[in-house]
């Protein structure tokens, strides 16, 4: 499959840079991708949207916790990355609890108001200009008492 877009051609090509270890980076995801779901409570029945969803590392996750009555809603700007997440979904047998949609962070009109039960996402807002827009699109989309766990690299960019 041709890769198309710019989010995409990163994350499968160039996001473990010119000597990056894919596995030695995808181990420290995975610790990454545990804490953002146990810290969401992520169980049994629940809906959740994973904003910027990418390849699915986040979703993927959210899967294997929700059991057979919860959904994923895997959320992403890149019509090339959802493709390869619902390839991989179909392969794993899960897709028909997992739904695709295409989606800016900060516009998320194709989810109904209060229709999930948790938000997640990661490495996304650091590249959303309007995060207080982005905000209110996840709060909107929330059930009462629903959860968002979020998990946002902090780096050293022109600082000692």
């Amino acid at each position: 499959m041709p890769i198309r877009d710019r989010w995409a051609a990163w994350m499968l090509e160039r996001r473990y840079g010119a000597h990056g270890s894919a596995e030695k980076t995808l181990r420290s995801l995975t610790s990454v991708r545990d804490r953002v779901l146990d810290r969401a409570e992520v169980g049994d029945g629940d809906v959740v949207l994973d904003v910027g969803a990418g390849d699915g590392l986040i979703a993927f996750g959210a899967l294997d916790r929700i059991g057979s009555n919860g959904r994923v809603v895997f959320s992403d700007v890149s019509n090339d990355l959802l493709d390869i997440a619902r390839r991989l979904a179909e392969e794993a047998g899960a897709g028909e609890r997992a739904t695709f949609v295409r989606a800016r962070a900060e516009d998320l009109a194709p989810i109904e108001n209060e229709s999930v039960d948790v938000v997640t996402t990661r490495s996304v807002l650091i590249y959303v200009a309007e995060k207080r827009r982005a905000f209110k699109e996840f709060f909107r989309v929330l059930r009462p008492g629903g959860r968002v766990s979020i998990f946002e690299p902090i780096n050293g960019f022109g600082s000692p």
